[in-house]
């Protein structure tokens, strides 16, 4: 299955990267991003109570090949996790070196297929893994400019967004002989207010996170609808956030509920 998953991500690049002077894009592109949230508690389960988590990554990229809305990319991919309990796995980093073939989908949805060797360490113990991860991720966005006036005191309603995101992944983890597949997929309907002559947006949402894995993890079959309002500030190719939300938590394998509200803030910042 891992030769396989390699070989076709090979494939897949070696083809995309076949030169054609007609459509090629030539110039040396590094195109990357960076972002973060923080989270209180980090979930609603009873073992996060009183838990606060923190995680921030960062992207760069290398453009390798490009025809119209196919590109193939080098990248590195850094992510550094800390939380207050502690747990191990949650005080960690993780450097990751790849390889991703992305396109775009009519308008509104892009598709990405990469390949990536990981190096992991915990803070606070001397775990160390290391290990190929393989992935298919998908992004989709729309923006609904609004069609009518609407004033609530010094809101002003602009514009109302949907937004749905997803991966599947190979192995689960770094674990020796881990052969675990992951599904992670999440949406949020949002409504976006300006706040009087300000740069900054209420934007009272809704969303939903959903994750399965192969192997029955309690932490990995989970659906968590939620509803909420945030201030949301745009910045150039990114944004800066922070909001409140009401979460109910169900983790089906341990059919356990827990519910409650989950304090948040963040950044995404892309060039």
């Amino acid at each position: 299955m891992l030769r396989f998953l390699i070989a076709l991500l090979l494939s897949l690049a070696g083809l995309a990267a076949v030169p054609s002077s007609a459509t090629a894009q030539p110039g040396f592109k590094m195109p990357g991003a960076t972002g973060g949230i923080l989270r209180f508690p980090n979930t609603n389960q009873d073992e996060d109570e009183g838990n606060a988590f923190a995680e921030a990554w960062l992207k760069q990229g290398i453009l390798l090949w490009q025809e119209g809305d196919i590109k193939v990319q080098a990248f590195y991919l850094g992510n550094f996790v800390r939380d207050t309990e502690p747990n191990p796995w949650n005080n960690s980093v993780k450097h990751g070196l790849g390889l991703q073939l992305s396109t775009r989908v009519g308008k509104h949805l892009e598709l990405t297929f990469s390949g990536r060797h990981d190096w992991y360490s915990e803070r606070d113990t001397d775990n160390t893994l290391s290990g190929w991860r393989f992935a298919v991720d998908y992004y989709y966005y729309r923006h609904f400019p609004a069609e009518t006036d609407l004033k609530v005191g010094p809101l002003d309603y602009t514009s109302s967004i949907f937004k749905s995101y997803g991966t599947l992944a190979y192995p689960g983890s770094l674990e020796e002989d881990d052969t675990n597949i992951v599904l992670t997929a999440g949406g949020e309907y949002s409504w976006e207010f300006q706040v009087g002559e300000r740069d900054l947006l209420a934007v009272p949402f809704v969303d939903l996170h959903l994750s399965w894995d192969r192997d029955a993890n309690n932490y990995n079959n989970k659906a968590i609808p939620a509803v909420g309002v945030k201030l949301r500030k745009p910045i150039h190719y990114g944004e800066l956030f922070g909001g409140v939300k009401f979460e109910a938590d169900y983790r089906w394998v341990d059919e356990t509920l827990d519910t409650g509200p989950m304090l948040f803030a963040g950044w995404y910042k892309g060039w």
